[in-house]
């Protein structure tokens, strides 16, 4: 009940938050409160934008348990909701032929003003609820029966026997022990032996709390979930990383970034490829076939920084330091990362993105081994697009793997980024790879 009403305040809050966004935006763009006589500009503008918004924040998660527990992305979704809202309401302006009736700038003022208000009712009302419920509210219970895992410090941890739970009495008593050990909880998670999972099934169904039974059994298919094909369950062992969503975010700032590059870097890319052209014969520019996404190779291209005739390309030798084969061009390419420029074609075509897993070439070796026979999570690095740069790069773990340690290093890094991937790391890498383009592993 406390939590509903902080959510019901959280709302509240916001309304009376945008109204005073665009009241204030009338005042400082108009020099009236109320708009200019005949035309209440901030007022129309709230009335039109408020139940957008609060039909879309309701629905996007704005006033959910995030508001609470997670409070910047509790205020993430409220920002996108209001742009959302935004949106709808120019269309329905477009679209009722009313644009010139408005002031874009007190539109464009409220919003701004609008979206800080709602920034500062979500940290009001968390702190508020800290008082109230205690730094995060007891919304998970687990029913320990005869098996033991590990619990967070914030859950509400029950040993059935004990509480007098006994699921396979399927009667009311039962029902209401039940429900009154849980008590207001969201979530009830239940460990116990194989035979008595389905006790347990038939019991959790009787709460209106989400209910889940742990199968350590499932843990080497893990990450998974579950799902149905033609009526039979089916387990979901990988869906890939990122959501349709995220991969059109992700390739439209590739775009972005590499676009913007290109033309940055246009000057130093014509002095690269004219000093690879006047130091040594053969072509300028070096492919070699690499393991992209989905695990289908493609060619990569870089500046030639060795002799054309001693050119390796199936990397089946790793470059080592002081390798015979580099050019003295070649070697100052290497060291400040200026041979791997070429790439931002790579990632025009599609083929790789600005941030992600380096692409290994199919014969590389860690050690005496092939990498995916070091660890067999190797595979799960190739979901998404290989990258310019990575987390692995700017942790220092690059130059030649030549232990089975060296590709482990590399690969927890991979998988860290694969399953947190998010526009700001990818921000955070790329300025990051400023500082490690000149690297004692580069060679």
């Amino acid at each position: 009940m406390v939590r509903l009403r902080l959510y019901a305040l959280c709302l509240a809050g916001d309304m009376a938050g945008l109204f005073g966004a665009f009241l204030a935006a009338n005042y400082f763009v108009l020099g009236a409160l109320w708009g200019e006589p005949g035309k209440p500009h901030g007022l129309i503008m709230f009335a039109m934008v408020a139940p957008l918004y609060a039909l879309l924040a309701v629905q996007g998660g704005a006033y959910g348990i995030n508001t609470l527990g997670r409070l910047r992305r509790g205020i993430f979704r409220a920002l996108l909701a209001l742009a959302q809202a935004a949106m709808l309401m120019l269309l329905i302006v477009y679209l009722g032929k009313m644009a010139e009736q408005l002031s874009r700038l007190t539109f464009v003022a409220g919003l701004v003003a609008g979206g800080v208000m709602l920034a500062l009712v979500r940290v009001a009302v968390a702190r508020l609820g800290d008082r109230l419920l205690g730094d995060v509210p007891l919304l998970t219970a687990v029913i320990m029966d005869g098996v033991t895992i590990d619990t967070g410090p914030h859950m509400a941890v029950l040993h059935a026997d004990a509480a007098g739970l006994h699921p396979h009495r399927h009667d009311a008593d039962m029902a209401a022990r039940l429900a009154a050990a849980v008590g207001m909880a969201e979530r009830v998670i239940v460990a116990c032996p194989l035979e008595r999972m389905s006790d347990w099934s038939a019991a959790l169904k009787s709460l209106s709390a989400r209910g889940e039974i742990v199968v350590p059994e499932l843990l080497r298919f893990a990450p998974a979930r579950i799902d149905e094909f033609d009526g039979q369950p089916t387990i979901i062992v990988a869906g890939g990383p990122l959501q349709f969503r995220d991969r059109l975010v992700k390739r439209l700032f590739d775009l972005i970034v590499a676009g913007v590059a290109t033309i940055l870097l246009l000057p130093l890319l014509m002095a690269a490829a004219l000093a690879v052209k006047l130091t040594s014969p053969g072509p300028i520019i070096f492919r070699q076939p690499r393991i992209g996404k989905d695990a289908r190779p493609f060619s990569i291209y870089k500046f030639r920084s060795m002799r054309s005739e001693a050119s390796d390309s199936k990397a089946a030798k790793l470059t080592t330091r002081d390798d015979d084969r580099v050019t003295r061009v070649g070697a100052f390419l290497r060291q400040t990362s200026i041979d791997e420029l070429p790439q931002i074609f790579n990632v025009l075509k599609g083929d790789m993105s600005i941030v992600g897993p380096r692409p290994h070439a199919a014969a590389a070796r860690a050690g005496d081994s092939l990498y995916w026979e070091v660890d067999a999570r190797y595979w799960e690095r190739h979901c998404i697009k290989p990258g310019m740069t990575g987390l692995a790069q700017v942790r220092g773990h690059r130059g030649s793997t030549d232990d089975h340690q060296d590709l482990i290093d590399r690969l927890q890094s991979d998988l860290e980024y694969v399953s947190d991937w998010s526009v700001w790391r990818d921000l955070r890498i790329i300025f990051a790879t400023l500082g490690v383009l000149v690297h004692h592993k580069a060679y």
